[in-house]
């Protein structure tokens, strides 16, 4: 066994590597966490606090599309679909749980992830996606990123979890791909 002499003749270096493996090893055992007070049943409303460098215009993602805008919508906001890292160029789920595009391209049948809720409460069903597609495409809100949206002819409402979304034509690849939702 190691006594208090053995570490009497360390360097700086070797201080700080130790140090460094016993805070990772406090940190993976969830010795940290004992200390944050987790509560046995959330409590709901109250003030979320964030220090960043930069400060966000707003938190309305159809209006404001800054770099420190975009960083917290990624905290409260999801999309159907999201692009997985270049260089490929796949398609991931995120809201929508799979989705079939007709033959002709021109239509996405979108099937929902049942059991996602807002803050609030409120199950996210098809009425919502279409009411934000429509919001951006809707010249009065002034949306930034509207002109993704051009090629959407119409988002129609199936049911509950399904929605459909026409477009005026076929997607074309360029060498900078295109993400319509």
């Amino acid at each position: 066994m190691a006594g208090w002499k053995d570490f009497v003749g360390l360097t700086r270096r070797e201080f700080l590597y130790l140090s460094g493996a016993g805070i990772a090893g406090m940190s993976l055992s969830g010795i940290p966490q004992s200390v944050y007070g987790a509560e046995k049943r959330p409590s709901y409303g109250g003030r979320l606090r964030i220090g960043q460098r930069y400060g966000s215009t707003g938190l309305d993602a159809h209006k404001n599309q800054d770099h420190a805008d975009y960083r917290n919508y990624c905290m409260m906001y999801s999309a159907l679909t999201e692009q997985g890292p270049l260089p490929q160029v796949e398609i991931y789920p995120m809201l929508a749980k799979s989705w079939e595009i007709s033959p002709d391209g021109r239509e996405y049948l979108f099937s929902l992830k049942e059991g996602i809720k807002f803050h609030d409460g409120k199950e996210l069903d098809s009425g919502d996606v279409k009411y934000s597609v429509e919001r951006v495409m809707n010249p009065a809100t002034r949306a930034p990123r509207a002109f993704a949206f051009r090629w959407v002819d119409s988002v129609n409402i199936i049911d509950r979890y399904h929605l459909k979304i026409k477009l005026l034509m076929r997607p074309k690849l360029s060498r900078h791909g295109f993400h319509l939702f």
